[in-house]
């Protein structure tokens, strides 16, 4: 992996997370500590995310929703309101 791809993998997956941390739906698993729940975000948000090709700026990283969703279900977790 070179180093400017996995710098903007690191970039898109902050930012993400960043936008996950302010939404008012979070996902619960019960005896799940913070850690595990957001290592879990970003191992199914890389799982979920692909090269997409682009205009003029060239091609971007695009998060396939449905697969993220459906990764978080399969390790456990609900969606909903964050407490």
């Amino acid at each position: 992996m070179s180093t400017p791809f996995a710098a903007g993998i690191l970039i898109v997956l902050g930012a993400l997370a960043g936008c996950a941390s302010s939404a008012s739906e979070g996902w619960t698993k019960p005896g799940a500590t913070e850690e595990q729940v957001n290592r879990d975000s970003a191992d199914c948000l890389f799982d979920a995310q692909s090269v997409a090709p682009g205009g003029s700026r060239g091609p971007g990283m695009v998060v396939n929703q449905d697969r993220y969703r459906q990764c978080m279900a399969s390790r456990g977790y609900t969606a909903g309101p964050t407490k």
